[in-house]
């Protein structure tokens, strides 16, 4: 069987084209794996629902829709389960928007665009990120190190920003890898600095401190305000870039509350049967 869902991967090529760019045209935007956050969907659908095959669909209704910035790609029969929107002007799917199922959503703003467009959120059970479960999906154990290491998770489109050039005295992770290697990074990691989201809650997951650095590109904050406003964490003002980092006084985030698999609601398999979504 076949469960239909959405992830944005459109970077991802195979090995030989990977490293073919790499060798001769490394300016060019690819991915080996995945961005991390969004390949962490396969992953959590595995967890959840066993060894299915992961039909990833983008123009199709009848979806569960679980991590990411993908409320635009909604359609008629798609399950609402834990993405957030970015902000954006969706007026276009106000009638989709107003049907869909909703299980979860990334954060309270998200919320406002379900109910401002009249959808029905009586079984609403969660506004987190399940991104926040990447402890439980890839079996990381949270413990206390005495590694002194200072990582930088930079945006997938700062990666390519930065072209190298960072400040001394950081390990530098590539957010396009799979999501027990981040995880990995992180716990070994005495304070994360990210300006990538899932670099944020991947962290917080793991109880680690992050610092929140402004992304380089025209990234959308909405959904970093969507996502701290979940976990009930003041929005931190960003540094301006990596070359701002000040080990001694920049501010810290961290989760002071343990989100687990308890905090998430997730449709069975029959359920999804019955919506066309495994099928």
């Amino acid at each position: 069987m076949a469960l239909r869902t959405y992830y944005w991967n459109r970077l991802k090529v195979s090995q030989y084209r990977y490293y073919k760019h790499r060798l001769w045209n490394p300016a060019k935007e690819v991915f080996k794996h995945g961005n991390s956050g969004d390949i962490f969907n396969e992953y959590l659908i595995r967890y959840l629902y066993g060894n299915q095959l992961v039909e990833n669909v983008r123009t199709k209704g009848d979806k569960l829709l679980l991590v990411g910035s993908t409320l635009s790609v909604i359609e008629y029969g798609d399950i609402v389960n834990g993405i957030g929107w970015k902000g954006n002007d969706l007026s276009n799917k106000q009638d989709i928007i107003a049907s869909a199922k909703v299980f979860g959503v990334r954060g309270p703003l998200t919320r406002l665009l379900f109910e401002k467009y009249g959808a029905d959120l009586s079984n609403l059970k969660f506004e987190l990120d399940p991104g926040l479960l990447i402890k439980e999906v890839c079996n990381l154990k949270i413990a206390d190190n005495t590694n002194k290491n200072v990582i930088f998770i930079p945006h997938f489109r700062d990666f390519w920003i930065y072209k190298g050039n960072y400040p001394r005295g950081l390990k530098v992770v590539n957010i396009d890898n799979k999501p027990e290697k981040i995880g990995k990074e992180i716990q070994k990691a005495k304070i994360v600095y990210t300006s990538s989201l899932h670099g944020i809650i991947f962290a917080h997951a793991l109880n680690k401190e992050c610092v929140f650095v402004k992304p380089q590109s025209s990234e959308p904050i909405f959904k970093y305000k969507d996502y701290f406003l979940s976990v009930g964490i003041d929005y931190p003002d960003p540094l301006e870039n990596v070359f701002s980092i000040d080990f001694i006084k920049d501010k810290s985030t961290v989760l002071s509350k343990t989100i687990g698999l308890k905090d998430f609601y997730f449709p069975d398999v029959e359920f999804l049967k019955k919506s066309r979504v495994l099928t």
